[in-house]
């Protein structure tokens, strides 16, 4: 590593957590600009590097949350995506400010935002952002699971020039287990393991999540996953 690498790393990161990061990494998006460029606008090829961070979900309200219940009463709902969304926005527009008052690029990739409403994909993917920083790996679910909170996190990504030391991927398999797989009210799950030579739709339809989705505040996928629960206390079990 470069001196002045670490450096930078270090400072973006005290930096990030400062302002409510409860993970932070740094992804080397070069071999995967093809992609990125197939699924979102030809400006974000110029970046090398994504800084990626996630804000943690409070267990009871994921622990505690109904499906069945009308989206606009879900206090679920208004979490993730009222309140963790935004703040990861504001993360964002910080750690942006951040690296252009330093001379860099920096370009903020909203946290939820769609690109294209008839594909149901943003312009970049926050969770690859995240896999390629080693923050967390793809499970069946297509959520990104993290060691310390399995799927209840979100994140947020920015992309820049800075030359910041890139983590390294994690791939970690669910095996047997089927648990997200059986909870989806749609069976929008094919149970198929995470293959990034694989289209999206080989292990999730992703039509019938969000047609369901429109009306149930639903995250079962979220709060049924065995990394999920009691993360801090409990041992990663075969195959997780």
């Amino acid at each position: 590593m470069q001196g002045d690498a670490v450096s930078l790393n270090e400072k973006l990161g005290n930096f990030c957590r400062a302002r409510g990061a409860d993970l932070f990494g740094i992804a080397d998006l070069v071999p995967v600009r093809d992609f990125i460029l197939s699924q979102g606008p030809a400006m974000l090829g110029q970046f090398p590097r994504a800084v990626s961070m996630g804000i943690r979900l409070n267990d009871g309200i994921v622990d505690s949350h109904s499906p069945n219940e009308p989206r606009r009463h879900s206090l679920y709902w208004h979490h993730v995506y009222d309140v963790v969304t935004q703040s990861l926005d504001f993360l964002a527009n910080d750690v942006t400010r951040w690296l252009i008052d330093r001379g860099f690029q920096a370009f903020p990739v909203p946290g939820s935002t769609p690109y294209d409403f008839d594909k149901l994909m943003g312009i970049f993917s926050h969770k690859l952002a995240a896999h390629l920083a080693g923050l967390g790996w793809i499970g069946k679910s297509c959520l990104l699971l993290t060691e310390p909170f399995g799927p209840r996190i979100r994140f947020v990504s920015v992309l820049t020039d800075a030359p910041l030391e890139p983590g390294s991927p994690l791939d970690r398999p669910c095996g047997k287990c089927r648990v997200c797989i059986d909870a989806c009210p749609v069976k929008a799950f094919t149970g198929a393991e995470f293959n990034p030579a694989e289209g999206r739709e080989v292990r999730f339809e992703v039509q019938k999540c969000s047609e369901y989705r429109r009306e149930h505040p639903c995250g079962l996928c979220v709060s049924t996953c065995p990394k999920g629960k009691n993360p801090r206390d409990k041992p990663p079990g075969p195959g997780l």
